[in-house]
């Protein structure tokens, strides 16, 4: 029996977790992290204090574990996109800038849009203002000493690996996000020259498989958070396609959402389907099963938006005990509306300053109408992005935190018409990085299905949420113009 290490390294939250070759968990261990929203747009992580938070994890887990010198594989699953930038001595050159900072946003939308149909031509991803190319863009007109200094331009799980094993690399996942041919498997150096940002070519890291290794754990590390030397560190991947791993929808036309701080909403294509679907909405990623991609729509917001809202109304409520007075409020919540755009947006539209609003409110109305709207706002976003997906009709797995509410579950599953299926196993993202340790080790990933929950539409309520639906497409395009117009003062 083999014992794996595997750490899913998120934008709010770091976790690691001992699992066995046979997918069962050992133990697990978790910690906040600090995210600096210093001013508006800016969102930022300090590299060096994520390392040190990531550190304490593992020194939690260590210490906890009866299995710990029987480690024998590393992987890591992280949030994507944003810029972790190191400079030749292998220092970060500034925090990282995440996915979902606006800042970069400053390339006009009809300047972005030429640059996309392009993109899409060679088979790349779409640019947003979180992509690694936007942000560097912005860098070297806002921050040019910094951005003379990079030599190498990660992701957040790239940084990870480098300091567990001293190496430069990435897989072939988080690469699909931005100026990687997704068939080829190949950089797109041209889109560089297009940002004026030619120079940044030599920084970009090799690309491996999710399973391939791409290192080995240091003396130092060793020495430090006591993991055997020399175990091998696998390339690892992507959050959004770490849950769709361990979720294991691996197969053409399943589909999953992931409602976490963002909201993935994404289907399994092969490479005929994923060329058709070639689009400047969402994006098309490699997956980690050879062969096969997820298309994606990754709105920038879903259960933070139940967050914020519980912070601002019923802080001291259990989300149990909410829900227990959120489920006697019709749906429509008595005429109240909820945009959820608190980070602007990516997807299914591209508008970094679009902005949140409770619309329709009443005098009468009491937090709780409000809150039943912050719930149905997350239930239409997901629609949104699904009618701009390849339609199967299929079941739907959620996963995330926001998946463990029932209520939001139901609504989801009444809203599409079909069948959603939750996942309890909370780590699937982890459970994903299993799958890859076990497939780097020559075993068949030990896939468990026992531990789900079903939901089944109700007709009924699936026309009172078509109607609703149509009411929040009018609400949002007369504030996509608004939007718009403000961003051209």
């Amino acid at each position: 029996m083999k014992t794996f290490l595997c750490i899913d390294a998120g934008t709010t939250k770091i976790k690691a977790a001992l699992l066995t070759s046979e997918s069962d968990f050992i133990c697990i261990a978790s910690k906040n992290v600090s995210v600096s929203m210093s001013s508006p747009g800016v969102c930022e992580i300090d590299m060096e204090e994520y390392w040190k938070d990531l550190c304490e994890v593992i020194t939690t887990l260590r210490c906890n574990s009866p299995h710990w010198n029987e480690i024998c594989g590393v992987g890591v699953c992280a949030q994507g996109d944003g810029a972790w930038l190191l400079d030749e001595n292998g220092e970060p050159v500034r925090p990282a800038i995440l996915w979902n900072d606006t800042r970069p946003g400053t390339i006009q939308k009809e300047e972005l849009s030429q640059i996309n149909e392009k993109c899409i031509a060679l088979n790349t991803t779409p640019l947003f203002s979180g992509a690694f190319p936007i942000i560097l863009n912005w860098l070297k007109k806002n921050e040019r000493e910094r951005y003379k200094r990079v030599k190498w331009v990660l992701h957040c799980k790239d940084w990870i690996n480098y300091k567990l094993t001293r190496n430069i690399a990435t897989d072939v996942t988080d690469a699909s996000t931005a100026v990687f041919d997704i068939f080829d498997k190949k950089y797109r150096y041209e889109i560089l020259d297009w940002l004026d940002i030619s120079e940044i070519k030599d920084c970009l890291p090799d690309v491996f498989l999710s399973s391939e290794t791409v290192g080995n754990i240091t003396k130092e590390v060793s020495r430090d958070l006591k993991i055997p030397e020399g175990v091998p560190v696998i390339a690892g991947t992507l959050d959004v396609i770490a849950a769709a791993t361990g979720n294991y929808l691996m197969m053409p036309g399943q589909k999953g959402s992931i409602i976490g701080t963002t909201l993935a909403n994404f289907v399994v294509l092969n490479e005929e389907e994923a060329r058709k679907n070639m689009s400047s909405l969402g994006s098309v990623l490699c997956h980690t099963e050879s062969g096969m991609y997820i298309r994606q729509m990754s709105a920038l917001s879903g259960a933070s938006n139940l967050d914020w809202i519980r912070k601002i109304m019923v802080e001291d409520m259990t989300y149990a005990d909410l829900e227990s007075k959120l489920s006697d409020i019709p749906i429509g919540s008595n005429g109240v509306l909820f945009l959820r755009y608190l980070f602007g947006e990516r997807a299914p539209f591209r508008l970094p300053n679009a902005s949140a609003g409770i619309l329709g409110l009443r005098a009468h109305y009491t937090k709780y109408d409000m809150i039943r709207a912050v719930y149905e706002g997350i239930t239409l976003a997901l629609h949104d992005c699904y009618q701009n997906l390849p339609r199967y009709k299929n079941v739907l797995y959620v996963a995330g935190g926001g998946a463990q509410s029932d209520l939001l579950c139901q609504a989801i599953c009444d809203c599409e018409a079909e069948p959603v299926v939750r996942n309890q196993t909370k780590e699937l993202g982890i459970l994903g990085v299993c799958y890859l340790l076990q497939k780097a080790f020559g075993q068949e990933p030990k896939v468990n299905d026992q531990n789900l929950t079903h939901f089944y539409p109700n007709a009924k309520n699936h026309e009172k949420y078509l109607h609703l639906y149509e009411c929040y497409m009018k609400y949002k395009n007369v504030m996509i113009e608004q939007w718009e117009q403000l961003n051209s003062i």
